[in-house]
């Protein structure tokens, strides 16, 4: 498996899996919303009802150009939305979930309503069409809503005269974004690239996750918590050889020494990874913050995605001969906010999955 990051890396950005076309590229803000979609699609359980899910982005009038206090007519929604003009599935109303407007020119742009009321109805929007169970799937839908609605969004419901669920986004600078969920025969999993073979479907299952943890985790103000992932034909020696050369053939130039590499148990690796979220976790942090370690709430999405990012490398590196070994360099702090690293500002960690075969590389980027 080729590097696989996430699709709002600034330096290797994870190829889409979905043409843009003649319509412009997705933003951060808008990948958020599309991995979160595509999340659900790969964590719905077995049995649950069929669904389709489609996200078109686009472009319109800023909002100091056009506001938007009641919705735009049918066939600017239809161009904004990707809908058809005419026919079946084209535009024929639609209301205003949210949207922030200036009461008069000098004054500042406020929300129609709060916005914790607006996210509660989208919520039971999504909750109608996207039955979950349990908290993991529970709290990505939540964390769904909350993308859509943010705290600079215009957000319209649109219907086209079927059950199908459709909301159309629009941010300061007018880039829109419309989903749709759709009732299907079964839940449509998300797209993925062909060209990746078998582990097509695990590629974008990752960039999802590394999606969204670097948009809830930070380094400080501008740099986001990083991650990165190869898979690979595991190559000669023993376990700890194999980790430190595949730690060299990943580095962007040839290192001029290679670290040590030391074995963790799955314990160990979950709560170092625990203990880097819950340094990096924006919402854990205040005006009153003094630098001190938090607990990650349970229900917190960070706590689910971070775990799946590692049940699904295990799982992957798991084979006939049992579960891989992992070894790890660099920065993982196994004992909480006392852990140094290794090197002066060096808060980079690697850590290595060997099994009998191949070998899994993850790249966990703290530094700025």
């Amino acid at each position: 498996m080729d590097r696989t990051t996430s699709y709002t890396d600034s330096w290797y950005r994870q190829p889409s899996p979905v043409p843009s076309g003649d319509r412009p590229a997705p933003t951060s803000r808008e990948w958020a919303v599309i991995a979160a979609a595509w999340l659900l699609a790969v964590w719905a359980r077995d049995g649950a009802p069929g669904r389709r899910t489609e996200v078109v982005v686009g472009a319109g009038p800023k909002r100091s150009d056009q506001q938007w206090p009641e919705p735009p007519p049918a066939a600017e929604i239809a161009r904004l939305g990707g809908f058809p003009e005419s026919g079946p599935g084209r535009p024929v109303a639609a209301n205003v979930l949210t949207s922030l407007v200036q009461a008069a020119p000098g004054r500042p742009y406020e929300p129609t309503r709060p916005a914790d009321e607006a996210t509660a109805e989208v919520l039971a929007l999504l909750r109608e069409r996207i039955p979950v169970t349990g908290p993991r799937g529970g709290s990505l839908l939540a964390h769904l809503a909350d993308q859509l609605v943010g705290q600079h969004s215009d957000l319209l419901r649109v219907s086209t005269g079927d059950d199908d669920l459709h909301l159309l986004r629009r941010d300061t600078f007018g880039e829109t974004l419309r989903l749709t969920v759709a009732t299907a025969p079964a839940v449509e999993p998300p797209p993925v690239i062909e060209a990746d073979g078998a582990d097509a479907a695990l590629r974008t299952h990752l960039a999802c996750l590394m999606t969204l943890l670097s948009g809830l985790l930070w380094v400080n103000n501008n740099n986001p918590v990083t991650f990165r992932a190869w898979i690979g034909p595991r190559g000669d020696g023993d376990p700890l050889a194999v980790a430190a050369d595949w730690w060299r053939r990943t580095r962007e130039e040839e290192p001029e020494e290679v670290p040590e590499f030391r074995t963790v148990s799955v314990d160990e690796l979950r709560r170092g990874m625990e203990h880097i979220v819950s340094g990096s976790l924006l919402d854990l942090i205040d005006e009153d913050w003094e630098g001190e370690w938090l607990e990650v709430p349970d229900d917190h999405i960070a706590g689910h995605l971070h775990r799946d990012l590692l049940d699904v490398l295990l799982a992957r590196m798991t084979g006939p001969d049992g579960p891989p070994l992992i070894a790890y360099a660099g920065w993982l702090p196994l004992n909480g906010p006392d852990d140094e690293p290794a090197a002066e500002d060096d808060f980079n960690g690697t850590v290595v999955f060997v099994n009998a075969t191949e070998a899994a590389v993850l790249d966990i980027d703290l530094t700025c």
